[in-house]
C-alpha cells in the first residue's frame, strides 16, 4: 500500500540523502516517487533536476509554503495520481503547516519522517553552510535556530525521526527500518 512520505529538515541535513536511499529500496511492496517541487529562488549548483523546479510557482500549485524568502510548491494532483499508480510519492517540504497541509489531504496515507543533524547553534553548522552556500549561508545559519524550535515544537507531526549524526551506513540503517516500518504499516490499514 502507498504512502506520502514527506521529509523535513533543515539546510544540510541529509535529506537528499535520505530521498536517494528510499528509492534505492524500491521493490514490489514499495515503490517510492520523488515528486518535484516548484520554486521562485535561482537554481543552486547541488539542484537535482527531479527534485525542484526553478523559475517560478505553477497555477496548479496547491500547496504553497515560504522558506528563506522564497516561495515553494506542489501540486497535490501529482501526488494523488502517484498514489492511484501504486506509488509512494516523496516530497521534501521544509514548512510545517505545509506538512500539515499534506497530512490533512492525505491522512492515514501520509507518514512524515523530520532529519536531525546538527545542533542549529553548533559552529560546525556554521561552518557548514557557509562553505555551501557563501553569504547566503549565514542568513540560514541564522534563520536556522527559529525553523528548529518550530519543528521541535511541533515534533508531533512526524512519525520518524532521522538522527543524521553518524555514518552514511547508519543512516542507510536507519531509512532501511523506515521502509520495513512502512510495509509493516501497510499490511494494518484497510484495503479499498
Amino acid at each position: 500500500m502507498p504512502y506520502v512520505i514527506t521529509i523535513t529538515g533543515p539546510s544540510r541535513a541529509g535529506k537528499s540523502t535520505t530521498v536517494d536511499y528510499l528509492l534505492s529500496y524500491a521493490n514490489d511492496n514499495f515503490t517510492p516517487r520523488l515528486i518535484r517541487k516548484h520554486t521562485t529562488r535561482p537554481p543552486r549548483e547541488d539542484d537535482k533536476d527531479d527534485e525542484v523546479q526553478c523559475g517560478g510557482i505553477t497555477p496548479e500549485c496547491d500547496l504553497v509554503y515560504e522558506q528563506y524568502g522564497e516561495r515553494y510548491g506542489l501540486e497535490s494532483r501529482t501526488l494523488f495520481e502517484a498514489i492511484a499508480a501504486g506509488q509512494s510519492p516523496i516530497v521534501i517540504l521544509n514548512d510545517v503547516r505545509a506538512v500539515e497541509d499534506v497530512r490533512d489531504f492525505f491522512r492515514e496515507r501520509v507518514r512524515s519522517i523530520f532529519i536531525f543533524r546538527h545542533d542549529p547553534a553548533s559552529e560546525e553548522y556554521h561552518r557548514e553552510l557557509i562553505e555551501s552556500r557563501g553569504e547566503a549561508g549565514e542568513v540560514r545559519f541564522k534563520k536556522a535556530q527559529t525553523i528548529y524550535r518550530i519543528y521541535i515544537e511541533n515534533i508531533h507531526l512526524f512519525d520518524h525521526v532521522i538522527i543524521n549524526s553518524g555514518t552514511l551506513e547508519e543512516l542507510d540503517t536507519q531509512v532501511r527500518q523506515i521502509v520495513k516500518s512502512l510495509e509493516q504499516d501497510a499490511d494494518r490499514l484497510p484495503r479499498e
